[in-house]
């Protein structure tokens, strides 16, 4: 059985191909017999494991995965972790990965899909909060879906900001990225990506026409004490999406939304979005969320896209 380091995915594997593989799974239905239990979270004071198994067509995997949020104090990665895919008749391992760029991979593909079905067409600006490994797969989804010339950072550790935005220039010397208040973020930005694990809601506090023709996608809160959209904003938003419905339990942000009287039963998911082919009415006048907290389901997809690509 092969080990495929972090290094080995990101050169083997792309956003784009990540994007189109997450999409292709529910546009079509020929494999099916999906298995996606809920997840298990195991918390241990302010780390959480996650134990996420699934199956589709003829793969099973699992990723098991460490989240250390202090991590970012001691200059570590704040997301470790293992991905295996197996065959699902025998169980025998065909491939083993490091989680970490899968769940990049994935999770950006996510979020990229939510600006697709969901960003006004000419959206051409993107804030980032948070410069995180997410922060960096929502650089990467965004330019792949939305024509962006213009990308607003916005990050607490000013070390870390200065090397996101150097990284980001030079990998992508055609795009204007700058630094940028949060206020700025939200006032220069078509679509804000919130990649942070705070337990505090973390967008600014602006009149509510600062916010018409924004498109917010919620990234970083994954657990009930995680909130990164404040309570003002999950009230004004004209429209709310999720990756999944399990967003409605595992979120802070979603179960305060649904406290706020957001309807679960009337809130499309990823799924119900391609599917459909699904567009907001008018974009370009609402405030819309979508919400991702991801699934073991988008990691099967992306590792058997790798794997059949290899």
């Amino acid at each position: 059985m092969e080990y495929l380091s972090a290094e080995n995915v990101r050169e083997l594997f792309t956003m784009e191909e990540t994007i189109q593989a997450i999409e292709s799974f529910y546009l079509d239905a020929t494999e099916g017999n999906e298995l996606t239990p809920d997840r298990m979270h195991i918390e241990d004071g302010d780390n959480t494991s996650l134990l996420m198994p699934s199956y589709y067509g003829d793969y099973y995997a699992t990723k098991l995965v460490g989240v250390a949020p202090h991590n970012t104090n001691i200059g570590k990665p704040t997301i470790h972790g293992l991905m295996v895919l197996y065959d699902r008749q025998t169980m025998e391992p065909l491939t083993m990965c490091d989680a970490v760029p899968i769940t990049a991979l994935r999770t950006g593909a996510l979020g990229g899909l939510g600006m697709k079905y969901l960003a006004k067409e000419n959206a051409s600006s993107l804030g980032i909060i948070g410069t995180g490994t997410q922060g960096w797969s929502h650089l990467q989804s965004a330019l792949a879906v939305r024509s962006i010339d213009t990308v607003n950072v916005y990050n607490r550790s000013q070390d870390k900001l200065a090397k996101f935005i150097e990284a980001a220039r030079k990998e992508f010397p055609e795009i204007v990225i700058q630094q940028a208040s949060l206020e700025d973020v939200v006032h220069q930005s078509d679509i804000i990506v919130t990649t942070t694990t705070s337990k505090t809601p973390v967008l600014p506090k602006l009149k509510a026409a600062d916010w018409k023709g924004k498109l917010i996608v919620g990234v970083g809160s994954f657990r009930p004490s995680m909130q990164e959209i404040p309570d003002s904003i999950l009230e004004q938003a004209d429209e709310t999406y999720v990756d999944t419905p399990s967003a409605f339990r595992e979120s802070g942000d979603m179960i305060r939304a649904k406290e706020l009287g957001v309807d679960p039963r009337q809130t499309l998911s990823l799924k119900e979005m391609i599917e459909r082919q699904h567009r907001p009415a008018s974009p370009e006048n609402q405030v819309i969320i979508f919400k991702s907290v991801g699934a073991a389901i988008f990691d099967l997809v992306t590792a058997k896209a790798l794997y059949e690509k290899l």
